[in-house]
């Protein structure tokens, strides 16, 4: 009896510590403002956290030199475009994306990525 009773606490504690992180989850959606983990996606925040992630590196940049003051007002301006596109477009469906205007932002934010990474990387100006 008493092995018995072992075995059964033993296994109520296990399955306790098993259930214990799905318990731990929050519930619905993520505060707005919430940082979320790489490659998760509920919503559309990834477009937001590549915007605050690029936001990032330009001004990086600039505080460090490799972005001169041209360089940044340009790419600057490009990431407030696509941040102005993305807020319409939300507001436009409801809140949410649809499929090309995402896949048109994810390419634009790409784009600007590269960009940043040319001037960041190299001491050359770009022609235009």
């Amino acid at each position: 009896m008493k092995t018995m009773s072992l075995t059964v606490l033993g296994g109520l504690a296990a399955a306790s510590l098993l259930a214990a992180p799905a318990l731990a989850q929050p519930y619905g959606a993520p505060p707005p403002g919430a940082r979320m983990g790489y490659g998760e996606q509920p919503g559309g925040w990834e477009i937001n956290r590549r915007i605050h992630w690029i936001q990032d590196r330009i001004v990086r940049g600039r505080d460090d030199g490799s972005l001169d003051r041209h360089e940044f007002r340009r790419v600057q301006m490009e990431l407030n475009h696509i941040r102005v596109e993305e807020q319409n477009a939300r507001a436009a469906n409801g809140g949410h994306l649809p499929g090309p205007v995402r896949a048109d932002l994810e390419g634009r934010l790409n784009g600007l990525n590269d960009q940043i990474h040319w001037l960041r990387e190299t001491n050359e100006r770009r022609p235009w």
